[in-house]
Parts: C-alpha cells; sequence; structure tokens
C-alpha cells in the first residue's frame, strides 16, 4: 500500500534524513507506532487480568495431569506397603528387575527371591557371564551380617560377580557406592538408591566398568588408588546430587503452596467480581424501575391482543393469572407500552402496572388530591400516585377489595 505522508515535525524530519530514508525502519516505526495507539485504547477490565491467569492455570493443571496421575499411584502403591515389610520388599525387587529388563533387554534375568541362598535375582549375558542381585529395602541401616550371607549366596552359586543395593537406607560399613574384591569376585555396594531403579542401573555400570578395564586380571597393576580415587568423586557427586533432590522437592512444595494461595485469591477476586455484578443489576433494575414510575399516563398504547397475550405468556404464572383476574372485571382493558403494563377503564388510563419477579406493582392515578382515604398497610403515595404492591402467592381479600375500589 502506497502512502504520501506531509510530515511538519523537524525532528521526524532530521531522523528521516540520518537514516537515509531506510524504507525497513519507516515500516517498522510506523507498525510500532499503530501498535502504541491501539494499546491505548485498549479498555482493561477485570476479565483482562483474569482470563489470562485462568488460562496459565488450566493450561498447567493439563500439561501437568499426567504427571501427577503417576506420582499418586506410586503415593498409593507405597501407602499400601508402609507397615507390610514383606511388601515392600517385593515391590523393591519388582521395581529392581523392571528397570534391570528395560536398561538390558538382551540380557536374561530371573527373580530368585523365593530360593533360599541364591540372592533375589541374577542377570546372565554370553559378554559378562552371571551377575548376583540382592535388594534390601529396609528402615535402618542395613547390617554387616546380611552383607555376610549375599557373599556366602554368591559362593553357593558359583557367581563371580555381585551387586549389593539398598533402596531404601545405608549399609553399614559402605559409602554411597563402594565395591570390594574377594578371593577373584567383585561384589559393588550401593546405599540410598530409592525406589526408581536408579540405584541398581548405577551399580551394574560401574561392575560393567570393572569388568571392561580387567580389574580382577590387572588390579595389582591398577593400583587400588586409582579406583578409590575414583570412587571419592563419584561419591562426592551423589551427595551433591542428593541435595539437589532435597531443594527440588521443597521448591515443589512451595510451588504447589503458592498455587493454592493463587487460586484462593482467583477465588476472591471472582467472589468480588460476582457480587459487583449482583449490585450494579440491582441499581440498573431500580433506576429502570424509577424511570417506569415516572412514566406518564398519557402514553401511546398498544391494544393489539395477540401482543399484550404473547407479553403476558413470558411472566411468571402467578403473576400472569393475578393480571388475567385484572383484565377480566367489567369495562377494563389491559394495554401495553414498552415493558409497562397499562389498565384502561372506560377509555381512561387508569394505573401502571409493572411486573417483577415475585409481584405486581400498581400505581393509580390519582385526579383529585383533596378527597384520597388511604389503607396504610395496603397502600402508599409515590410520586403523586397510590401504590400497590400486589404478591404473586399471596390471596388477601382485602387487598382484592382496596384493588376492586381503585379500578
Amino acid at each position: 500500500m502506497d502512502l504520501n505522508l506531509n510530515i511538519k515535525n523537524i525532528e521526524d524530519i532530521k531522523y528521516i534524513k540520518s537514516i537515509n530514508c531506510d524504507e525497513v525502519i519507516l515500516n517498522t516505526a510506523l507498525t510500532i507506532g499503530l501498535k502504541a495507539i491501539q494499546m491505548s485504547q485498549t479498555t482493561m477490565t477485570g476479565n483482562s487480568y483474569i482470563e489470562p491467569l485462568k488460562e496459565i492455570i488450566v493450561e498447567n493443571s493439563i500439561e501437568n495431569h499426567e504427571n501427577i496421575s503417576k506420582i499418586n499411584d506410586m503415593l498409593c502403591d507405597l501407602l499400601n506397603i508402609k507397615n507390610n515389610s514383606s511388601r515392600k520388599g517385593k515391590l523393591g525387587e519388582s521395581l529392581a528387575m523392571n528397570a534391570l529388563k528395560k536398561k538390558y533387554p538382551g540380557w536374561k534375568i530371573e527373580n530368585t527371591a523365593g530360593i533360599a541362598h541364591e540372592g533375589d535375582m541374577f542377570a546372565y549375558s554370553n559378554e559378562y557371564g552371571k551377575i548376583l542381585y540382592e535388594i534390601k529395602t529396609y528402615s535402618t541401616n542395613v547390617p554387616a551380617k546380611e552383607i555376610q550371607k549375599f557373599k556366602n549366596d554368591m559362593v553357593t552359586t558359583n557367581s563371580k560377580y555381585g551387586i549389593f543395593v539398598s533402596q531404601t537406607s545405608g549399609i553399614v560399613g559402605k559409602k554411597l557406592i563402594d565395591f570390594e574384591t574377594i578371593n577373584n569376585t567383585i561384589i559393588v555396594y550401593v546405599s540410598c538408591s530409592g525406589l526408581n531403579g536408579h540405584g541398581i542401573e548405577l551399580a551394574t555400570e560401574f561392575l560393567l566398568s570393572l569388568i571392561d578395564c580387567g580389574y580382577l586380571e590387572r588390579r595389582y597393576l591398577l593400583k587400588d588408588k586409582n579406583i578409590e580415587d575414583i570412587l571419592y568423586k563419584i561419591n562426592e557427586k551423589l551427595y551433591d546430587l542428593k541435595e539437589n533432590i532435597n531443594n527440588f522437592s521443597r521448591i515443589k512444595m512451595q510451588i504447589n503452596e503458592f498455587k493454592t494461595t493463587m487460586n484462593s485469591h482467583i477465588d476472591t477476586l471472582y467472589k468480588n467480581a460476582f457480587e459487583y455484578e449482583c449490585k450494579g443489576n440491582i441499581v440498573m433494575d431500580d433506576i429502570l424501575n424509577e424511570i417506569k414510575i415516572h412514566k406518564p399516563y398519557d402514553v401511546s398504547l398498544v391494544r393489539d391482543k395477540e401482543k399484550i397475550e404473547e407479553y403476558l405468556k413470558n411472566i411468571g404464572p402467578l403473576n400472569q393469572n393475578n393480571l388475567r383476574q385484572l383484565h377480566n372485571k367489567e369495562n377494563v382493558e389491559l394495554c401495553l407500552h414498552e415493558d409497562i403494563l397499562f389498565l384502561v377503564k372506560n377509555d381512561n388510563n387508569i394505573c401502571k402496572v409493572i411486573v417483577k419477579m415475585n409481584k405486581l406493582d400498581l400505581y393509580f392515578n390519582i385526579e383529585n388530591m383533596e378527597n384520597i382515604n388511604l389503607n396504610m398497610k395496603y397502600e402508599s403515595i409515590v410520586n403523586g400516585q397510590i401504590h400497590i404492591e400486589m404478591p404473586d402467592n399471596v390471596y388477601d381479600d382485602v387487598l382484592y377489595e382496596i384493588i376492586d375500589k381503585r379500578i
């Protein structure tokens, strides 16, 4: 689109000359200016703030729903095993075995927990042979006698390699990750590994690294200090990892607390907005009713019976019934002006009828203020008119006598 503009601002002229009338820069400047004008004309309402927050909450809820469901399932499993050591042990073994199967799909892996002196499970591969596993889920540190039992199981099963994992506690005399060699065998220890299977993976990878470097055959040449240095560094990193996990859990809890607080604040905003909306509707109704009360009697009336009948069908049945009774009185005609009904008798407009939710407000025209007798229980003077309330669910003989008298 081509535009011819007459620029009068001296500063703008100087700037345009300084950029040699660069078309790209001028187009960008025009776009930014137009966007600024649009933003200045935007009216920010409560919804402008609430709706984006609501969308963020809904999107995050959908995004995290799957993760929350997984966490919930795991918590349910943990609650079921809390007071049952046997069930807790089986869950730990099952999770460890599943992790091992996923990590090494080509290995033969079998559960031997129900067989005496054969550990909890073993893995076999053509490359590394047999590896015996022991999984513990103690609430306290695993004692040294359990380590000795595992060593005896390795002798019984003629296993050259062993892995001892404590998922829920430490191991007496061992670091977070440790190993030892006995009679040309290697045993790797991992403590406090959790139930996610990472501990058994870490232990297996470390064992395979020792095997691949020929540690049993060349351990005197390699020197134990080299391995000790590596283990020291790994243990240091594991402590750092544990600290990061603790901080992650703390921050996640703070996020949940913040979400709860934010939801509470949003609920309060919705409540306040709803209250003001209701109050605003009430004020608007009062304004409209005030206009109707002051509406003169000499207005053009609709006497079309079909339109009046259509109007009556759209109001409550009890109010409708009372209006029909007024309409059926002798020489009385029910007419309509906008949304106000009028009672016309002998071509004289005698009463305005304002329909409300659960009543009719009748305003009778007063032609002579000097000779007025009022029943103060039912009648009052409003804007020079006699006002009578006609409830939709109450029948009162006295009230109907007064209305008949006024008509």
